[in-house]
């Protein structure tokens, strides 16, 4: 079964309450700190409000491991494309479809 992999991009200074929060309990506290979770609908349902901040995505086992491993993650060689828009808006934050790449280009 996949798993949930998150990683903080942008800083939250300027964050909601509400949004430092979620970022809290999810443990990003840092920029590329990396956390995995399981693929329910309450974990789903926080990413979803942290989606400014962070890139999300399925990763299989194996590489979920490696980033669980290694929570700090490098930024990723070749850089980020834009860290103010969205995923499908060409930038880097929220759902990824594509976040094993992200991950192996960050380990």
């Amino acid at each position: 079964m996949s798993k949930l992999v998150a990683v903080k991009i942008r800083g939250s200074v300027d964050a909601r309450e509400n949004t430092q929060k979620t970022l809290e309990t999810l443990s990003l506290t840092k920029k590329f700190k990396a956390k995995v979770l399981e693929n329910n609908k309450s974990n789903k349902g926080m990413l979803k409000d942290a989606k400014d901040y962070i890139a999300y995505g399925t990763v299989d086992e194996n590489l979920a491991e490696k980033a669980e491993e290694q929570t700090h993650l490098s930024p990723p060689s070749g850089g980020l494309k834009s860290t103010k828009r969205q995923y499908h808006q060409g930038g880097s934050l929220g759902k990824r479809d594509d976040m094993e790449t992200l991950l192996e280009k960050m380990l």
